[in-house]
């Protein structure tokens, strides 16, 4: 009998979790599933309930949230590679769930659960700290950083949406001024003024913003995307070739493909890893780990993971 427990945070992308118990109901008959629902209570939380359910025995943890309630589980479940990991999508920008093709369905993405085919992918730390999509600095660490300060301004039922962050966008592009960094990787260091540095590990930043559009996550490489100073009348067409998975042929982006990356700047501000905002000392360390995270995945996709 498959030991299932679901992690659901309730407050993620602003949705409604009511009908959860629900759906689960209805898709893990008792007979052959033993599922337990728990719910998330702070930050952190997460991380303490996978550690659980481990000890405990579980063969299936589900998270129902979004990439910040993905970290922080995901966080748990590489110390255990035989656990398996679903996902279901339902916080603002679901930048892994969008990468490994996990339907945005609810009912669907928990039948992708039952079926429970799983396959290992890769994960980075910067500074220590986990990601199994994205890391970087500079204007998107910056836009994250208010963003949580808006959200902090709204209740819990829906104001983290697309439209705030917009606003966050617009905000920070009046006053973001590029940074300098030097850049360190497998095979060279240079100095680059920049408006930011992504480390890709998924594709995308989520909402099919395809930030390293050739990233892999069962390659053991990151796709860096460096982004150099441009004028914003060229923002409209970079933002289209950003949709389109075209960004890396803007002539104002660098990609880089590498293992390791060292970032340093005098006032690197703030970074993210996973979309969190934090505060990282300079430099910025970041490192592969190659199959160490197993999520439960389609049979058959578009892309490789």
């Amino acid at each position: 009998m498959r030991k299932i427990v679901v992690i659901v945070n309730p407050i993620s992308g602003g949705k409604s979790k009511e009908d959860i118990p629900a759906i689960v109901n209805d898709t893990f008959p008792e007979c052959d599933y033993c599922v337990d629902i728990v719910e998330t209570k702070c930050a952190g939380h997460g991380y303490e309930l996978a550690m659980q359910a481990i000890a405990d025995g579980a063969d299936t943890i589900v998270a129902v949230g979004g990439d910040g309630t993905v970290n922080e589980i995901g966080r748990a479940l590489i110390t255990d590679t035989t656990v398996k990991f679903g996902l279901v999508p339902m916080g603002s920008g679901n930048g892994l769930a969008r990468h490994a093709e996990i339907p945005m369905d609810v009912r669907q993405a928990f039948k992708l659960i039952k079926a429970g085919h799983s396959e290992l992918i890769d994960y980075g730390d910067m500074n220590g700290h986990i990601f199994f999509t994205t890391a970087g600095t500079g204007f998107d660490a910056e836009v994250g950083q208010r963003f949580a300060e808006m959200g902090k301004t709204f209740s819990i039922t829906g104001k983290r949406g697309p439209i705030t962050y917009l606003r966050a966008i617009v905000e920070m592009a009046a006053v973001y001024v590029p940074k300098e960094y030097t850049i360190m990787t497998d095979d060279e260091v240079f100095q680059q003024r920049s408006f930011l540095i992504t480390v890709g590990n998924a594709a995308q930043w989520g909402n099919k913003a395809y930030i390293a559009p050739k990233a892999s996550q069962q390659d053991g490489l990151f796709s860096v995307t460096i982004v150099k100073p441009f004028l914003y009348i060229e923002a409209p067409m970079m933002a289209v070739q950003l949709m389109n998975r075209q960004f890396d042929r803007s002539e104002h982006v660098r990609s880089i493909e590498t293992k390791h990356l060292r970032i340093m700047c005098n006032d690197i501000g703030y970074s993210h890893v996973d979309g969190e905002p934090m505060k990282l000392p300079s430099p910025l360390d970041v490192t592969m780990h190659p199959g160490g995270l197993r999520i439960i995945v389609p049979k058959k996709r578009k892309n490789i993971l």
